[in-house]
Parts: structure tokens; C-alpha cells; sequence
């Protein structure tokens, strides 16, 4: 998963709850965060993507592995490439 498809979804997930109106502006919440703390909203990416990881290493434990190996397989890769981002 690339860098842009986590903020596309973190930008999503904080804009969910509408903008924020000072008198006659406007501003998303994503781009409040983006540029007031940075660093806040690169933690917020990461905590994204654990628990991504959490939710398929979920899946992965309950799966059988003589009859899904092709699913596995898929949730494996899919949790390398998001170990990969951020």
C-alpha cells in the first residue's frame, strides 16, 4: 500500500466529522492537523496501519492453513506491504 492510499484514508477518516468554520473560512480537518502538528498526523498514519496489520493478522490466525493457502497467502502479502509503509 502506498504512502498516498493511508493519508487518502486517515485524511477521510478525520474529515468524516465535517469541516471546521472560523467566521468566513473553512477548513478540513486533515489539513488542520497536517499543518499544525505533522508529526501528530504521522503517528495518526501509523496507528492506521497497525491496526490494518491487527485486523488481518486476526484473520490470518483463523484460517486453516491446509484448506485457505491461497488466502493466506494473500493476507500475508498484504500485511507485508503495509509493514513496508510509514
Amino acid at each position: 500500500m502506498r504512502n498516498s492510499d493511508i493519508m487518502e484514508m486517515v485524511d477521510e477518516l478525520l474529515d468524516s466529522e465535517g469541516d471546521v468554520i472560523i467566521g468566513s473560512l473553512t477548513f478540513s480537518r486533515s489539513d488542520i492537523v497536517k499543518r499544525l502538528d505533522p508529526i501528530a498526523y504521522r503517528e495518526i498514519c501509523n496507528d492506521v496501519v497497525s491496526s490494518q496489520i491487527d485486523d488481518l493478522q486476526y484473520d490470518l490466525d483463523r484460517l486453516d492453513p491446509e484448506l485457505d493457502a491461497d488466502e493466506i497467502a494473500d493476507i500475508k502479502e498484504r500485511i507485508e506491504d503495509l509493514e513496508g509503509a510509514f
